[in-house]
């Protein structure tokens, strides 16, 4: 991958994960919605740190977010949908 390639990469990867953040876990309040965060913000900022460096600021970035969004994740599925909004 070229160093042109990775900023539109990451770039598009991080539109997917405001989108699901801000449907699936801020309006709809799913606990998946965590999961899919996590694997767009993540671990595409993961993938490029160690394949263009490695670039261990981004590593221990990376790895910080990613275990903030699992463990919301795992909390929001121990709540078993008690956090969903019912529509009225």
């Amino acid at each position: 991958m070229t160093e042109d390639t990775w900023p539109w990469l990451l770039f598009a990867f991080e539109l997917v994960g405001l989108f699901a953040m801000s449907q699936l876990v801020g309006k709809r309040k799913r606990w998946y919605g965590w999961l899919i965060v996590a694997a767009c913000m993540s671990l595409p900022w993961l993938t490029y740190s160690l394949t263009t460096g490695p670039r261990y600021g981004f590593v221990a970035l990376s790895l910080l977010w990613l275990s903030v969004h699992l463990t919301n994740a795992y909390r929001w599925r121990l709540d078993d949908g008690s956090n969903n909004v019912s529509a009225s």
